[in-house]
């Protein structure tokens, strides 16, 4: 899992900003929300303009040099934060896999290639260039040591290339570098929009989202979905192969589902196809931004619970503070985003939060303000 991000020089991020999801918390509640004392199921809250997405994009910046994803324009635009004079945005990734720790920091010009990185595994630094002084990579990897590594003009990460073209021994340090590097292909951005995706990372089927959830054989699942949402309905197949698309059922006569379906509606159509991935382990990190934008209070509440009862780690930002409960995550759970920080609740006042404490109302009064 993702246990601590920082990065700077990022957009609106001038000076070094941390992301930090590990707790000493011993809440005795929704303990699902944390695996190893890492926050595995998170809020963010900030106001608008605050820095929400942009956070999001960061964090899904290690996939533009690590994976083959399809990098949009709108990333490449306005990429360095306009009142510094650094010249490399820096990132820097905590990870833990099998109770190892794995750091990975990296500078870049641009989102397309890294000028540096460093990887370390357990201490031990595995991977390592930098650009400025030289285009030699250094390895020490068990079975990297015959593999080339001059990268004169050429602009591929080291730890990619590594990756598809050495055959590593399978010992324990490889296998948490396979582990690393899995995690990060399964990582993604997205928000559930009306008609059209927005996401980053993990690649994106070209298929309709009628269409997956036909082929997937999970149209009755997706009308229980609904039906639990608050929209009553029925639903049907129609279609040729390959074209097939999902109609309301209104007994003499049916209506395509695009046609007629709300704007909320769509969107949790959208919402249900990035559910069936977080379902199916094809995600391991999700940052979900602006989740419930359409979403009456109670729906969004469903939709978290969903989310955090699957298996990928995931945060999700949101304006909706009556998400804000310890009946559904815990104070150490929730965020609260300024231009500086992000911290958790329960670093925000000096008071013990017990379950029983209303945590919405303690926000909406100015408990938490520093």
């Amino acid at each position: 899992m993702l246990t601590k991000f920082r990065v700077r020089n990022f957009r609106n991020f001038k000076d070094w900003f941390e992301v930090d999801l590990n707790t000493d918390r011993s809440y005795e509640f929704n303990n699902h929300a944390i695996e190893d004392n890492v926050v595995k199921h998170g809020a963010i809250y900030g106001k608008n303009g605050g820095g929400k997405s942009n956070l999001g994009l960061a964090i899904l910046d290690i996939t533009c040099h690590l994976t083959d994803v399809y990098i949009s324009s709108l990333l490449k635009n306005n990429y360095l934060n306009a009142f510094s004079d650094l010249e490399l945005a820096e990132f820097e990734y905590h990870f833990v896999f099998d109770n190892q720790e794995v750091v990975y920091k990296y500078g870049k010009f641009s989102i397309e290639s890294a000028i540096y990185e460093t990887l370390t595994i357990g201490g031990v630094e595995v991977v390592s260039i930098d650009r400025r002084d030289s285009e030699i990579a250094t390895y020490n990897l068990v079975g990297s040591e015959n593999l080339k590594n001059d990268f004169t003009g050429r602009t591929i990460s080291p730890v990619k290339f590594l990756k598809s073209n050495a055959l590593l021994d399978h010992n324990y340090m490889n296998e948490i570098f396979d582990k690393f590097l899995s995690f990060v292909s399964g990582m993604v951005f997205f928000r559930t929009l009306t008609k059209s995706q927005e996401s980053y990372g993990q690649p994106v089927s070209s298929s309709r989202v009628s269409q997956v959830i036909i082929e997937q054989d999970m149209l009755n699942d997706f009308e229980v979905f609904l039906n639990n949402a608050g929209v009553q309905c029925k639903l049907k197949q129609s279609g040729s192969q390959g074209e097939e698309i999902i109609e309301f059922d209104f007994g003499d006569k049916s209506i395509e589902f695009s046609q007629v379906a709300s704007t909320g509606t769509l969107s949790l159509g959208n919402f249900y196809f990035w559910y069936l991935k977080l379902k199916s382990k094809d995600i391991t990190f999700a940052y979900i931004d602006e989740f419930d934008a359409y979403y009456h209070f109670s729906l969004s509440r469903l939709i978290v619970q969903l989310i955090s009862e699957t298996n990928s780690q995931t945060i999700i930002t949101t304006h909706n503070s009556t998400l804000m409960s310890n009946n559904i995550l815990r104070p150490d759970c929730y965020f609260v985003l300024d231009s500086e920080s992000l911290t958790p609740l329960h670093k925000l006042t000096d008071r013990d939060i017990r379950k029983a404490h209303n945590l919405e109302k303690m926000y909406r009064s100015g408990a938490f303000d520093e």
